[in-house]
């Protein structure tokens, strides 16, 4: 984290709109300076009023100029009153209007629909006109692909659908504002323009700097729709209510800026390694982390429609704009080479590869939010960090297989939507680890009892359950862990039934892959923690009464005794147990996990119990375990006279129950017992 004390903070510029996202990325490129993002946007080695200054007396309006739209300058009589200036100040757009106006003299597009219009252009002036600043400007707009069925256009969704959106036209706007702060004759600001400037950049409270216009488009929706897409609990003082109607606030700087920043980006294209719906279809990894967003994998998605969102890079170590554009021209040929079309490609390949650009650590994700008739808003949706927490990259090919589905069943379609977005989440750096691990439980036991297509969850590492346990250190976790750990082992070819081959028929194949079997019988009761745990005790003394397997000699971790005892004091989330230990059970268990822990006190009866079951060489009666639930410790009594050991219990216990049902919990015995199973 940079802690130069010459740092210029902008706190009105935070990552969570896309306008000052793009204002910061203006700022740093008109500044010179360099700059870096922390919780709001910072400049080095430059003063606040310098920069205002520097903006005031020297910005030189471009070129901007989106030719094929209907509302362009150069439709309308101000295109000629650029090219009759003389002043200095416009010199830039005066010179790239002029070869523009050459340059489409030799065009024949009269005829063209609007959209024919685009491509003839697209495809054809770029090669006609040098101007630098012009040609920023269209390769920023978008780009030209070919299909087998022709010519297609791909559009930066940061400015709208090449250069507009809705009845914004980006470059007329921009041309307006210049020529409201700056003459155009003379080049001189006008009275107001410094405070419009410092009301943009500084953020100060300036009045009569928030105009009536449509400027910003779909990148400040506050600014145009405020009743329905302001954050909750937003003040609308600064802005007009008019009943759902546009309000169009904003400060013409803002728009300067805006573009200025967008003009950072060019795309580029190249075809995917397969052809859908008979057209080729193209890696868009053309502008800032275009994404398309798989259906159901994020909360901008939805059952049937394409989604994408926009990741904005926010970098935290210090660069000038030409390391950025730099640095985002290696992050667009990086996407191209991988592939990377969608938000999972993204995060897959971010937190796996050695090669990607180490100077983007966190991005503002956008999604485009579409209002009927006034095309795609840029709506925030959260802070990505990618790699802080990448548990789900082991799910990669799973997940690719594992999509929602309209012909799936509803109950079946819910969870693999909450799981994609969990896991999604997830990828991001967020902790969502324990509810991903209980929703992949749950969809274990669902595909249990339904056919299905959807492939077993492959095992897990270690490494989920330790994350589970970092979230919540508590009791829970660590039965969860116990039950999930246990195995039941065959005494002498050590051939084990792990939990989760009792729990449902997901098999792993000689070719490495999961399958579910056909062949599974051992039927668990999971609709409650005391069903799977009766169900568990039976199915162990019938596996040991008819082929030798003994629980204790197959187990990964074992609780602590003062877990147990929190358990059998019934002070313990049942549901959490039983929902996390559905989820353990895909996962590699960890041998340490919870510090050991011996502080409560716990009843004699289940100690004894206890020790039968997890001895290696005694076992506990079905008698001793059906009484045990019922509250009695009579057969247990008998069973340990009959080993010698005369020990005197109470007759009856009134947590019996709870005492059998935490027999299922691997843990240290607590009295040596036996010679021989009894």
């Amino acid at each position: 984290m940079v802690t130069a004390t010459k740092a210029v903070a902008f706190p009105h510029l935070t990552p969570t709109t896309a306008i000052a996202w793009l204002k910061a990325v203006g700022l740093l490129r008109l500044s010179g300076a360099r700059g870096y993002w922390d919780d709001c946007f910072y400049l080095l080695d430059i003063s606040a009023e310098d920069l205002v200054k520097n903006i005031l007396n020297n910005y030189q309006p471009k070129p901007f100029l989106s030719p094929w739209n209907n509302g362009s300058l150069v439709n309308k009589n101000e295109f000629q009153r650029v090219l009759a200036s003389q002043s200095e100040r416009y010199r830039l757009m005066r010179e790239g209007y002029a070869e523009l106006q050459n340059a489409m003299q030799s065009l024949d597009t009269v005829g063209q629909s609007a959209a024919q219009k685009k491509l003839t252009l697209m495809a054809d002036l770029p090669k006609r006109v040098g101007n630098h600043h012009w040609l920023e400007w269209i390769n920023a707009v978008g780009l030209m692909t070919n299909t087998q069925t022709g010519s297609r256009f791909l559009c930066n969704d940061l400015l709208g659908t090449g250069g507009n959106i809705g009845t914004t036209e980006f470059c007329t706007a921009y041309f307006q504002v210049c020529t409201q702060l700056w003459d155009l004759d003379t080049g001189e600001p006008s009275p107001e323009t410094a405070a419009f400037i410092r009301a943009s950049v500084l953020g100060e409270s300036q009045s009569k700097t928030l105009l009536p216009q449509a400027l910003l488009g779909h990148t400040y929706p506050v600014a145009d729709y405020f009743d329905d897409l302001a954050p909750a609990g937003t003040s609308p003082a600064d802005y007009l209510d008019n009943g759902g109607r546009s309000s169009q606030l904003a400060n013409p700087v803002d728009l300067i800026l805006y573009l200025e920043g967008a003009t950072t980006f060019t795309g580029k294209a190249i075809p995917l390694n397969e052809v859908a719906e008979g057209g080729q279809e193209y890696t868009i990894a053309a502008y800032p982390l275009l994404l398309e967003v798989n259906s159901g994998s994020a909360d901008t998605s939805d059952r049937t429609g394409r989604a994408y969102e926009v990741w904005l890079p926010l970098w935290e170590q210090p660069m000038d704009w030409e390391d950025f554009q730099d640095i985002v021209t290696t992050d667009l040929a990086f996407r191209l080479k991988n592939q990377v079309v969608d938000t999972i490609d993204m995060l897959d390949v971010i937190t796996q590869a050695n090669d990607y650009c180490g100077g983007l650590s966190r991005f503002a994700r956008f999604g485009l939010w579409t209002r009927k008739g006034q095309g795609k808003y840029l709506i925030y949706v959260g802070l990505a960090t990618p790699g802080k927490t990448d548990f789900a990259a082991e799910l990669r090919k799973w997940r690719l297989q594992a999509r929602p589905s309209e012909k799936q069943p509803q109950a079946q379609y819910n969870l693999l939507t909450a799981i994609q977005k969990t896991l999604y989440r997830l990828q991001q750096g967020n902790a969502e680890v324990t509810t991903a691990i209980r929703l992949l439980g749950q969809l274990e036991v669902l595909h249990g009892r339904i056919k299905t297509k959807v492939p077993p969850v492959p095992q897990l590492s270690e490494k989920w359950v330790e994350a589970v346990y970092q979230e919540y250190p508590m009791a829970e976790v660590e039965l969860a862990a116990a039950l999930a750990s246990t195995a039941p082992t065959h005494v002498d070819s050590g051939h084990s039934y792990p939990f989760r081959r009792l729990l449902s028929s997901a098999r792993y194949g000689n070719n490495d892959t999961w399958f579910w079997s056909d062949e599974h019988h051992h039927k668990l009761k999971t609709f409650s923690l005391e069903a799977l745990c009766v169900s568990l005790l039976h199915l162990w003394n019938e596996l040991w009464e008819r082929d030798k397997y003994h629980p204790a000699h197959g187990w990964t971790y074992r609780a602590s005794p003062s877990a147990i005892a929190t358990f059998i004091a019934g002070r313990t989330n049942d549901q959490l147990i039983l929902e996390l230990a559905l989820g353990f059970a895909l996962c590699k268990i960890p041998s340490k996990l919870a510090p050991f822990s011996h502080t409560q006190p716990l009843p004699e009866p289940y100690k004894y119990a206890a020790s039968l079951q997890w001895c290696r060489n005694t076992s506990l009666s079905a008698q001793t375990v059906n009484a045990l639930l019922a509250g009695s410790t009579v057969p247990l009594s008998r069973q340990l006279a009959a080993m010698q050991k005369l020990v005197v219990l109470p007759s009856a216990i009134a947590v019996g129950k709870r005492c059998a049902l935490a027999l299922v919990f691997p843990c240290q015995p607590f009295h040596q017992l036996g010679e021989a199973h009894a």
